[in-house]
């Protein structure tokens, strides 16, 4: 990962116009986190590893809380990316709140750091930071659009489309929590079984949520 820092900052030649120096600062800083935990995280030693001035950092995050809302906004801003991408040539809507959901989990498997971090206490209000609160809702706003498909669709009734997109977010976060911290022990870390078993969950959850 330093070697992937110093690359982009190399690249950069000491220029700022294309906002190298800003994602090898992010870089740095999520590497830092994934190491020794967001707690002991310094904008500081996060400088020191992408090759720069410790005043540098300040060109673009006021603080440490700016340098972990601009951490989050872009682990939700990717996730968000990931998750439409999966379900561009899916028809089906009980196939597309599937693949949400397996995407969703997959994602945080691979970046269980990043994921951690963007429900972490240590984020300040989303409302504070207008970038952070519009790509956290884009998530919202995607699993909204597939569960009102499936409501048109007649697989799940006509309830309030927010209150149940928010019910199959939340099983398939708490789902993905117990998965990337090992805690659910019957999965070992498998990200098949991860996987199936959030199929499993979302199926259980649209049988239980048929139009009366």
């Amino acid at each position: 990962m330093v070697k992937k820092v110093r690359k982009i900052v190399e690249k950069t030649a000491g220029s700022y116009r294309h906002g190298n120096l800003r994602e090898a600062i992010l870089i740095a800083s999520l590497e830092a986190i994934e190491i020794n935990g967001v707690d002991s995280l310094s904008i500081r030693e996060v400088a020191k590893t992408a090759g720069v001035t410790h005043q540098a950092p300040y060109r673009h995050f006021k603080d440490k809380e700016a340098l972990l809302a601009a951490l989050a906004q872009d682990g939700f801003e990717k996730l968000y990316q990931e998750m439409s991408k999966s379900v561009q040539d899916i028809n089906a809507p009980i196939e597309k709140i599937t693949a949400l959901g397996v995407n969703y989990l997959t994602w945080a498997a691979e970046h269980p750091a990043h994921f951690r971090l963007m429900f972490s206490q240590n984020i300040p209000e989303f409302e504070t930071y207008e970038g952070l609160l519009i790509a956290a809702n884009s998530i919202l706003n995607l699993v909204l659009l597939v569960t009102k498909e499936n409501q048109d669709g007649k697989v799940i009734r006509n309830d309030d489309t927010r209150s149940l997109a928010r019910q199959f977010w939340a099983t398939v976060h708490g789902v993905t929590l117990l998965f990337i911290d090992r805690q659910f022990k019957p999965l070992k870390g498998d990200l098949k079984s991860g996987q199936k078993l959030i199929q499993e969950i979302i199926l259980n959850l649209i049988n239980g949520l048929k139009p009366k």
